[in-house]
């Protein structure tokens, strides 16, 4: 996270001044479980949709105060998917600390994802009918997503993994970009560049996720039957069936691991391919450094 705030000072103010309205927000709608609610949402938290908005409003050159809205709805949703993902995956920790549904229940846990979720949708009426129209859109996308991740079992299509990560992650970092579009119309060729981005590096994200949880041996997707990268790869050179999965655990996934990174610098080289035709300057410089970080082996 320092390295991070050191990465995206040109946006320093910007972000201050989110993090003083994110607090606001989680203080002024208090519950029995506020307390780890605010560690959960202030802690470790990286904040990258939040940034891509600050980021994308200053190549854009649009000051509008719907930025700030945008950043907030972003962040509010992302994090109450994260709660409800923890629910369904059944697992244990999330930034460090005891999941929702750890440290209380499954129906404490609904309720305070459900909770950031009206609090996005009071924001959300603040706004026009064009952002509300793109949110909507976007977070029923990533329902669907979900709901096919876990009724469609993914065992060994990789073209089928990728569909479903950017469903996964890709759906809540673009609304941001898309909801900064509507606010002032851009060239289509650099609107287009900056979607591409956008999906590119959330595909990227979403593999560099994956493999770090088959690093420390966290395979909640996999007994939810969900097969990320490193498994599917896995599964293919040595034909086996997916369903066996757990016979083979302890073993040593590292060769499969490499080959995913493969993927990983793929995808963040098409990321960075999609900045060419942007205008130098600071921000840009900013959002390739934030790019080349987060996507690191």
């Amino acid at each position: 996270m320092d390295e991070i705030k050191k990465i995206v000072l040109p946006i320093k103010n910007d972000l201050e001044i989110f993090e003083k309205k994110l607090n606001d927000i989680i203080k002024e709608n208090y519950t029995p479980f506020s307390n780890h609610l605010y560690d959960f949402i202030f802690q470790n938290a990286k904040r990258l949709r939040a940034i891509f908005v600050f980021l994308f409003a200053k190549i854009l050159k649009i000051e509008n105060e719907d930025v700030f809205n945008i950043a907030l709805l972003s962040e509010l949703i992302h994090n109450a998917s994260l709660i409800h993902d923890d629910i369904i995956d059944e697992a244990k920790e999330r930034r460090n600390l005891e999941t929702f549904n750890l440290k209380f229940n499954s129906k404490i846990a609904v309720l305070e994802g459900d909770l950031l979720l009206a609090i996005a949708l009071e924001i959300l009426s603040k706004t026009n009918i064009e952002i509300t129209k793109i949110y909507s859109k976007r977070i029923k996308k990533t329902i669907l997503g979900e709901i096919n991740q876990n009724t469609s079992l993914n065992t060994n299509n990789i073209n089928l993994y990728i569909e479903k990560s950017f469903d996964k992650t890709g759906n809540l970092f673009i609304v941001g970009l898309e909801a900064l579009l509507s606010l002032k119309k851009q060239n289509e060729i650099l609107e287009e560049n900056l979607k591409n981005l956008i999906k590119n590096y959330s595909i990227a994200f979403q593999i560099k996720n994956d493999i770090s949880d088959v690093k420390t041996k966290k395979f909640y997707d996999a007994k939810q039957k969900n097969f990320t990268l490193p498994l599917i790869l896995f599964f293919l050179e040595n034909k086996i069936n997916p369903m066996d999965f757990e016979n083979y655990l302890s073993l040593d996934f590292n060769k499969y691991i490499l080959k995913s990174e493969q993927f990983v610098e793929k995808y963040k080289q098409k990321t960075l391919d999609n900045l060419n035709n942007i205008e130098n300057n600071i921000y840009k410089t900013t959002l390739i450094e934030l790019i080349n970080y987060t996507l690191r082996s």
